[in-house]
């Protein structure tokens, strides 16, 4: 999928629209401003498919953005802050993938999930954004947010939400079952090589937590950090020959350091 995913970027990559991040923040401030100003339109917003084969458009797209219930002074406050941070996972990942790499992986789930809604019901599009959350805690797991004043690192935040995501799917009805689905699906398709280098990783790092005498005598060679393309996915671990080179590019990379193999370091 990685590979597939690459060869799309370097066909149509010239072509896709950056900062999407900032529409969405924008229009989810503005959903919440409305539903704080007037409690009756909530209704009006969320994917209901009947409504919308019946002239009610507009919810194919607003169901995107609306809150999933009615917005209050203190929400309000939250709201502003979780708006923040979403726009702080956006670039961040933008930056890390690639502007053609991110739009579809947004453009991808909201449609999947609007389809979705036509064979199991009403869905909301609050699993899009866990999504969201997941895939920048895989990818970024030691970036740190301020639990009032306790600084935790994302990725037990990304835990939590993940062990909530499978509650929510089991004891959940069918419509909210076949969003999370499609939610879990985007994230695999998108972060499934990030994921499976992060298990690894979590994998050697308990390898070495053993006693000496199960590893080795502390005299051999230093492993080498696994190194992991962010063009293609492969990684080090994968093929002990494969070279790397490291760019900061502001055109690409956003100035952040990132990892390609010899191949796409030399077009990404």
């Amino acid at each position: 999928m990685e590979r597939l995913l690459a060869k799309l970027d370097r066909q149509f990559g010239r072509f896709a629209p950056e900062n999407i991040i900032l529409w969405v923040v924008g229009l989810s401030g503005a959903m919440h401003l409305l539903v704080f100003a007037r409690p009756d339109v909530l209704a009006l917003l969320s994917l209901n498919p009947y409504a919308v084969l019946h002239g009610e458009f507009w919810r194919a797209f607003t169901f995107l953005f609306a809150p999933i219930a009615p917005v209050t002074m203190s929400g309000l406050l939250w709201t502003g802050i979780g708006l923040w941070f979403l726009h702080t996972m956006g670039t961040t990942l933008e930056a890390q993938w690639d502007s053609f790499r991110f739009d579809l992986f947004c453009f991808a789930g909201a449609i999947a999930t609007f389809g979705i809604a036509f064979l199991v019901g009403p869905v909301s599009g609050q699993w899009l954004a866990t999504a969201l959350f997941l895939a920048f805690a895989a990818e970024f797991p030691d970036f740190e947010v301020l639990l009032l004043i306790l600084p935790v690192k994302v990725k037990y935040l990304g835990g939590l939400s993940g062990a909530y995501m499978v509650y929510a799917f089991i004891t959940g009805g069918i419509g909210e079952r076949g969003a999370i689905a499609i939610a879990i699906l985007d994230l695999l398709v998108f972060c499934g090589a990030t994921l499976r280098d992060r298990l690894r990783g979590a994998s050697r790092s308990v390898a070495r937590s053993r006693p000496a005498a199960e590893v080795d005598t502390g005299f051999g060679p230093i492993p080498r950090k696994t190194k992991v393309c962010a063009k293609c996915g492969r990684s080090s671990a994968d093929d002990q020959t494969l070279e790397f080179r490291v760019c900061d590019c502001q055109e690409k990379c956003g100035g952040k350091l990132t990892e390609y193999c010899i191949e796409h370091a030399k077009n990404h």
